[in-house]
């Protein structure tokens, strides 16, 4: 076998325990992390260069760009081992970009703070407002899709769901937005792009197969 770079033994277990953290009970940790090193023996010789990097400010990023690459091979893994335990297929599982989000939210919020039905909002996006994106659930059923940005939506901390209504239900601006969080325009910027990741990380992410 050949022998791993010291810095890709360093990595595998961090990535495999994060990895096992997200997926307990689908997978082992010392499965996770074995795949972490077939994955890294596969591809030792052409990391050495990078990990070898003089540069200190160069080697740091090729070690978290390394460890990035590390960690969506082991979620590929996981999410293969999830799905045959659970009894579905990869093909399945649903996966939502920031674009589709940022587009479908504000019926979303819109239906929560009307206290209306997600059929409503249903109604009104295939009414062509806005125009309907191929839904990334349940064969593209919009209302499943709805139904689990909704419930995403509202698992989040308050502050996060009270950034996403102003920015997609009230339309604020960010020097609005700044205002209301006391902040820098800079700043209420990146609290909401933020707070659009997490509702996409609560949704699962996004797809280890991009």
């Amino acid at each position: 076998m050949t022998e791993l770079h010291p810095t890709l033994l360093e990595i595998a277990p961090g990535v495999a325990q994060a990895i096992y953290r997200r997926y307990r009970g689908y997978v082992e940790k010392e499965d996770v992390l074995q795949e972490c090193y077939l994955w890294a023996t596969s591809r030792n010789d052409s990391f050495i260069d990078q990990l070898n990097e003089e540069n200190t400010i160069k080697r740091i990023a090729n070690e978290r760009r390394i460890a990035w690459q590390m960690k969506r091979h082991a979620e590929r893994y996981a999410r293969k081992e999830k799905a045959n335990k659970s009894g579905y297929r990869i093909g399945d599982e649903a996966f939502y970009d920031t674009a589709t989000l940022g587009q479908l939210l504000p019926f979303v919020i819109a239906s929560i703070v009307d206290n209306t039905a997600l059929e409503q909002a249903q109604n009104m996006i295939n009414d062509g407002q806005p125009k309907r994106q191929s839904a990334p659930a349940e064969g593209g059923n919009l209302l499943a899709t709805l139904i689990d940005i909704k419930k995403a939506y509202l698992k989040l901390e308050q502050e996060d769901q009270a950034i996403l209504r102003m920015r997609y239900h009230e339309a604020a601006t960010l020097h609005q937005l700044a205002q209301y969080l006391e902040c820098a325009v800079s700043s209420a910027d990146r609290r909401a792009n933020a707070s659009m990741r997490r509702l996409q990380q609560s949704l699962g992410g996004e797809s280890p197969w991009a």
